[in-house]
């Protein structure tokens, strides 16, 4: 009998870890995507329902997802990172019914603390970055142009060592972006700064909010016309927007995932 043990999955992950919905496959069908730590299922929604189209395996533990429409296009790219700092955007050729990648490559760096509240990747409004949070105090951006092509990435220092969620804010001149953090005495706090893309570097952004709820967990871009951002807590919802704050006070819960109802961001689920 061989000492040696061989080990192999014998079934396909079923939990979902990541979801997004856009026009992926067509400018004309709306497609649900569904990660699955190492697999994607494209699904595309019918008056009967959702109909499977791919389920499609992916080389590493998917770590963070999204759809983006580059200027010019008429359907979204889909952008991939994975558990081991890998990342690939891929976009779905209707003629072949296959998937092809558009750019790929690693964001993995020599030194640095890896995130303890997991990776973050997000991509600002115009198209012009993607940006994500690996390592503590590092904010990596890989630029857009305006062809869809992903140019050298570089990083910009963050203060803020505990970072819990970011997001990019809609209605602004520049990419500004919303941090949602945790300071020494496990307090949390909001900060923004904007994106200076020729300079690598960060401005004072125009809003900050201190001492949230101790559970505050999501930050959420609200479009325009409405514009800010909502925070969530474990006791309380917050909507900052200029000098204009909302707090709704609710029962204690723990938020994992939410939904926009409507376009204009009137309305959350």
């Amino acid at each position: 009998m061989s000492i040696w043990n061989y080990c192999v999955t014998a079934h396909k992950p079923t939990s979902v870890t990541h979801s997004c919905v856009g026009h992926f496959t067509s400018e004309t069908e709306v497609n649900l995507i569904i990660a699955k730590y190492t697999r994607i299922e494209i699904h595309k929604l019918t008056a009967e329902g959702l109909e499977p189209m791919l389920d499609v395996p992916i080389y590493g533990r998917i770590a963070t997802m999204k759809l983006f429409r580059p200027p010019g296009e008429t359907k979204d790219w889909l952008f991939l990172s994975t558990e081991r700092y890998k990342f690939c955007v891929l976009t779905y050729n209707e003629h072949t019914g296959e998937l092809e990648t558009r750019a790929h490559g690693g964001v993995q760096e020599k030194v640095g603390r890896p995130t303890d509240h997991g990776h973050i990747g997000i991509i600002s409004h115009d198209c012009s970055m993607i940006g994500l949070h690996l390592y503590d105090g590092h904010f990596k951006v890989i630029p857009i142009d305006e062809k869809g092509q992903l140019k050298e990435a570089f990083n910009i220092r963050l203060e803020e060592l505990q970072v819990i969620d970011m997001v990019f804010l809609y209605g602004t001149t520049r990419p500004t972006l919303a941090l949602l953090y945790q300071d020494q005495k496990d307090q949390r706090h909001m900060r923004t700064y904007e994106v200076l893309l020729k300079d690598k570097d960060f401005a004072e952004g125009p809003r900050s909010q201190s001492n949230l709820d101790a559970g505050a967990s999501i930050i959420i871009a609200v479009p325009m016309p409405l514009g800010g951002m909502i925070i969530v807590g474990e006791r309380t919802i917050v909507y900052l927007n200029g000098h204009v704050m909302k707090t709704i006070p609710m029962n204690y819960s723990v938020t994992k995932a939410y939904g926009r109802v409507d376009a204009d961001g009137s309305r959350y689920l």
